[in-house]
């Protein structure tokens, strides 16, 4: 492939020509639907010759856990018409690759957030973005507070829910309160759904939107939490996978997870083939045969996501200390709902 240009922060550089594996496996062949295009899953002996390199545009979280797994994949050499397939991670907000039509054409397949976002595609008019993709890892839209709050709130018996963002202090503990613009990020949709549906309200307060937007940083709701006024206790919705990176990268002050009682919905991070290409169309879908390997389900959970199922493996579970079981579920939105969730900050 070409150079190409490349969204938001540039990917590091790639380990793309490495030596062959000298181990030997027997392949299997696999026609695919479009085109003919035969894939040979398996690692092989001898030199590629060609290469057939593919882009796969990644929700920016996801990036690091999915960069592993291809690497690993591309070291394999699995071949599509007789060439190696190596896989480049490309980190891509979704609202940037809707907006983008050249990051678009540049991609071979697309891991957003959520489902949802093939909605907002369709709704946009955008052609060639497909309806769905199966799930590849989930990760449930949770509260997250540094872990000496998360004992004061429970020091003061105060119980993980959503109704806690709808006021500005909880048990005389004041809060600020954060959560993405639901525009821009799933969680945050997925937040204004929960508000909604606790109150049993159309909208959230207009009064709460407008202190989430002002507390929340752009850089997103987990951004500069240690900056916050001493005597606030900051209180963000965000995902569990989020609070599990961060929390790998500041370790002496910790978030907790606080999963609220009422349940929450799951972000499903689906895969979805773009390219019209046959050959790369059958490239991109050996790579996400290869994401539902065990390697590739126990590289995510490392990372922090679940399952497609939302399960979560008992040593991951205990590491991140989160529950095995996926939490507790909301009422699944309507199509109007999920509508008014996304428009809710504008």
């Amino acid at each position: 492939m070409d150079e190409q240009p490349t969204p938001g922060a540039a990917p590091p550089p790639r380990p793309w020509w490495r030596r062959p594996v000298a181990w030997g496996a027997a392949a299997t062949l696999t026609v695919t639907a479009a085109g003919g295009a035969v894939w040979a899953s398996g690692v092989f002996e001898g030199a590629c010759g060609s290469e057939l390199d593919i882009t796969v545009a990644a929700q920016p979280e996801a990036t690091q856990a999915l960069r592993e797994i291809a690497d690993r994949f591309s070291v394999e050499n699995h071949r599509v018409a007789g060439r190696c397939v190596r896989v480049q991670v490309m980190p891509t907000e979704p609202a940037y690759y809707l907006r983008d039509e050249t990051v678009r054409q540049v991609s071979d397949a697309w891991v957003p957030e959520s489902s949802l976002w093939f909605k907002v595609a369709g709704d946009a008019g955008l052609k060639g973005v497909p309806k769905g993709g199966p799930s590849i890892a989930t990760s449930p839209v949770v509260l997250a507070t540094p872990r000496a709050v998360g004992e004061e709130f429970a020091d003061a018996e105060i119980k993980p829910s959503w109704k806690l963002l709808l006021d500005d202090e909880a048990e005389d503990l004041p809060l600020e309160r954060r959560a993405a613009d639901p525009a821009a990020s799933m969680s945050g949709a997925v937040t204004m759904l929960a508000i909604s549906q606790v109150t049993k309200e159309d909208d959230p307060p207009s009064g709460l939107v407008k202190d989430l937007r002002k507390a929340t940083p752009k850089a997103g709701p987990l951004d500069a939490l240690t900056s916050a006024e001493r005597f606030d206790r900051p209180l963000a919705a965000t995902t569990e996978q989020a609070v599990a990176a961060y929390n790998k990268t500041h370790r002496p002050n910790p978030l907790a997870v606080l999963t609220p009682r009422e349940g929450t919905l799951l972000l499903d991070h689906p895969y979805a083939v773009t390219t019209t290409n046959a050959d790369r169309r059958a490239a991109a879908e050996a790579f996400q045969d290869a994401l539902g390997a065990r390697s590739s389900r126990d590289i995510l959970q490392r990372f922090g996501f679940r399952t497609p199922e939302g399960e979560m493996a008992p040593d991951q579970a205990e590491r991140l200390d989160v529950g095995e079981k996926p939490p507790e579920a909301l009422r699944l939105p309507s199509q109007k709902e999920i509508d008014r969730a996304v428009k809710s900050w504008r």
